[in-house]
């Protein structure tokens, strides 16, 4: 290989977008969707949120990873305002068009993987919001894997993108029967007092055919607590992989759960809600 084509390989390959951002609002959640490429090697980037979180999720699938094992270490640059950081993606779902889709959580590099950290981690009043500043400077996706051509989508400026999700989410919070007045005044997020008991509880539950034939699956959750730390409701909000998976971990959160609850900028107890991730893993 001549060091020419030695720098082609490591000079990023730039796919433009082929369709404009799709937004839905949706009942349980707040998605951005856009293809890139053309024909046959097109690939979809979503950009979502569940709970309010000061970044999206993300979920790509098509030509620009067509190729990754089912687990497999990705290098994703959301650049260029972020460094480029190392991800451990598992597959998810698929998608008819696009085939198997990887999903990862964070958009900056050494961030927790946490929806509750992600709540107090400021340490200021108000729910997790979008950067829109951080969204103004990101203008590409870049996905590169071992030592092959990085891939970059060229997705623009997301600041516009960010402020609309964070419409969404203001929208979504809203439907949950909460003020976001109230909200606004938030300082720390419910913290179950007995999340240990909680684990086991759910673990110990673990769907029998699911079980035998090593079906993994990961969930999130949403409890709502009021201000004397009583759950009230839960809601699975998203599955992936998980056909055989029931409600058990909301089944056990409604039964054994206590929380500390919510309090606002005075220290008072307040109506709020909890979310987290539940892994299932063999």
């Amino acid at each position: 290989m001549t060091s020419v084509e030695a720098a082609d390989e490591q000079r990023p390959l730039e796919i433009a977008p082929s369709t404009p951002w799709q937004v839905d609002f949706g009942e349980a959640r707040c998605r951005a969707a856009r293809v890139f490429g053309e024909d046959e090697e097109q690939t979809i980037l979503f950009l979502e949120q569940y709970s309010p979180r000061d970044q999206p999720r993300w979920i790509v699938a098509g030509e620009a990873i067509k190729d990754l094992g089912r687990s497999h270490r990705l290098d994703i640059e959301f650049g260029p305002g972020n460094a480029s950081f190392e991800e451990e993606l598992e597959e998810t779902i698929r998608f008819d068009k696009f085939g198997r889709a990887f999903r990862g959580s964070r958009i900056r590099k050494d961030e927790p993987d946490a929806d509750e950290e992600d709540a107090d981690k400021n340490n200021e009043p108000g729910l997790p919001r979008l950067d829109i500043a951080e969204g103004k400077a990101i203008e590409w996706v870049q996905l590169t894997r071992n030592k092959r051509q990085p891939q970059r989508l060229m997705t623009g400026s997301l600041g516009q993108l960010f402020e609309i999700l964070n419409t969404c989410m203001d929208d979504l919070v809203s439907t949950w029967g909460l003020d976001l007045e109230a909200q606004s005044r938030r300082l720390t997020a419910p913290k179950p007092k007995n999340l240990s008991q909680i684990a086991l509880r759910i673990q110990k539950y673990y769907p029998s055919k699911a079980e035998q034939w090593g079906i993994q699956a990961d969930l999130s959750i949403r409890v709502m607590v009021d201000s004397e730390g009583r759950a009230t409701e839960c809601k699975i909000t998203n599955i992936t992989l998980a056909e055989d998976f029931d409600d058990r971990p909301c089944t056990e959160f409604m039964r054994v759960a206590e929380f500390e609850p919510a309090r606002d900028s005075h220290g008072n107890p307040m109506a709020s809600y909890y979310v987290s991730s539940i892994l299932y893993r063999m």
